[in-house]
């Protein structure tokens, strides 16, 4: 087990006691994910390596194998390693190229096609990296399920248009 002392996002000040279970490398970052020691559902967390100012690691050992951690699914379910909650949505894609967007969603599904350049398409995420994915995505793509992840979207979009008036 280790301690860190942690800068999160918005500059405050955090230490965790930690159970270390991989390091990796996606979007510009190395982050370290582990489970927090008093977590008893034992979901994987990450941070990213640069914010942490100091280590100590404890003469307890804990046995990380014990619980079930798939590092290739959690890279896949994660989208730009944004914290929230996991969801499955449903969202419309009407961009030039479908194969793009699975090769972003590796679980995604297509559900049906709707038009001759038009997908519904199913993903379940973990995060709202999601979110800021599609917001991405121009006018290709209306989120049409969960309500509350329409309504969601619907918000940031006038906020977003808020600046603009």
């Amino acid at each position: 087990e280790i301690t860190i002392d942690y800068y999160k996002m918005d500059r405050s000040f955090v230490t965790h006691r930690l159970i270390p279970l991989a390091v990796l490398f996606q979007d510009y970052y190395f982050y370290l994910i582990a489970y927090k020691c008093d977590d008893v559902k034992k979901e994987p967390r990450y941070f990213r390596v640069d914010r942490i100012e100091a280590i100590k690691v404890h003469r307890q050992v804990s046995q990380p194998h014990l619980y079930s951690f798939d590092e290739g699914d959690f890279r896949n379910h994660n989208l730009l390693m944004w914290p929230g909650p996991k969801r499955t949505i449903q969202f419309e894609f009407s961009g030039p190229s479908l194969q793009a967007v699975l090769d972003k969603l590796p679980h995604a599904q297509i559900i049906k096609r709707i038009g001759e350049h038009k997908y519904l398409i199913e993903v379940t995420t973990q995060g709202d990296g999601i979110k800021m994915w599609l917001l991405s995505q121009h006018s290709w793509v209306k989120v049409v399920a969960p309500k509350d992840f329409v309504e969601e979207m619907k918000a940031e979009i006038n906020s977003m248009l808020a600046l603009y008036q």
